[in-house]
């Protein structure tokens, strides 16, 4: 089967003055010595996914330490509702400050586009790390996710945030109380969009799950804060705001009841990830992402993308991540430093030395 992604010619970006790459195969596997920019390669094709990447980078490091003062590039090809389409990012140093901008077929577009046309998942030994120990990563994570479901969403909590900014910026000057009761009326309703996207989502993944025969590996999701009690949590996160008004000018904003913090907890037989081994917390995290990516596996280019993926998995479980990408027609990006014969031992899979 030939892959919606046809290839990727990434320019000034990281290690790379210039770099072009076709997939011709629906697994590509890219090898290759330490430092010689596979994960850049992986990291370039998660620019899909609204934002900066799955290393979540500040814009002004992705240019070419040679060339620091060049545009960044990334070109994408790809086959759409049978459409050949060409997308453009072009990240600029203007005005004293870094921009990214998004061309589809020569047309500027927003970046909530691309929610319509691409769904991107990505597992690295980091990844891990931050899920089970950072419970932001683990929010935005989840949050990422349910913007597939829902793009809506997106604006939703970019809006919020640029909100909650807003607020602390008049909490620190004039404590105009109008103003801030506009904010706050603004963030309240909000707030409600924001639970109300994400309990549909939820709801619509149990379902899911309920009628799913072959999980991956077996786990739970369990609601918690808004997404568990909605009107009592959303009095609470209104009571929160009005608080907020009380305090000191320089008081950094803090709410317990925050809309964006609402998400679930996912467990293996109802243990935690922190509670399980290092391998059974890869699999409960990857089995969450593969799940939700064939639930939302439809009318869209859904992209799986896995560093280093021998360092994360035996070879029993590599055939298992494949076959089941396979089976739902994902597109799957891997990297390795190791040799091992793959082509032989799993079908339609491309290996690209990168040297």
């Amino acid at each position: 089967m030939s892959p919606p992604l046809k290839g990727i010619h990434v320019t000034n970006f990281r290690n790379f003055s210039q770099r072009q790459e076709t997939f011709t195969s629906s697994h590509t596997l890219f090898k290759g010595r330490n430092a010689v920019g596979k994960t850049n390669l992986l990291e370039a094709i998660s620019f899909l996914c609204p934002g900066t990447g799955f290393r979540k980078d500040t814009i002004s490091n992705f240019s070419n330490q040679d060339n620091q003062a060049s545009d960044v590039v990334i070109n994408y090809h790809y086959d759409y509702e049978d459409l050949t389409n060409h997308l453009k990012i072009e990240l600029k140093f203007q005005e004293e400050r870094w921009t990214k901008q998004y061309f589809l077929n020569d047309k500027k577009i927003q970046q909530q586009q691309l929610l319509k046309i691409f769904q991107l998942f990505w597992f690295t030994e980091m990844d891990k790390v931050f899920f089970i120990k950072d419970t932001q990563y683990q929010r935005n994570t989840i949050n990422r996710i349910a913007c597939y479901f829902e793009p809506s969403l997106f604006q939703q909590l970019n809006k919020y945030t640029k909100l909650r900014r807003e607020k602390k910026k008049v909490l620190q000057t004039t404590q105009e109380k109008s103003w801030l009761e506009s904010i706050d009326k603004q963030l309240i309703e909000l707030g409600i969009s924001i639970i109300a996207s994400k309990r549909k989502f939820l709801n619509s993944f149990q379902r899911f799950l309920e009628e799913e025969n072959n999980q991956f590996f077996p786990f739970e999701i369990n609601p918690s804060l808004g997404l568990l009690d909605q009107e009592s949590f959303l009095k609470k996160f209104q009571q929160d705001l009005s608080d907020e008004n009380q305090w000191p000018k320089d008081h950094k904003l803090h709410s317990d009841h925050d809309p964006q913090k609402s998400i679930f907890e996912i467990t293996h037989h109802q243990k935690g990830l922190s509670q399980l081994s290092s391998a059974q917390s890869k699999l409960l995290i990857l089995s969450f992402l593969l799940h939700c990516a064939k639930f939302l596996n439809q009318q869209k280019i859904t992209i799986f993308l896995i560093d280093e993926i021998f360092d994360n998995f035996d070879m029993i479980n590599i055939e298992k991540v494949i076959q089941y990408c396979a089976e739902n027609k994902f597109q799957t990006f891997f990297s390795t430093t190791d040799n091992f014969a793959l082509q032989g031992a799993i079908s339609n899979l491309e290996i690209k030395d990168i040297i």
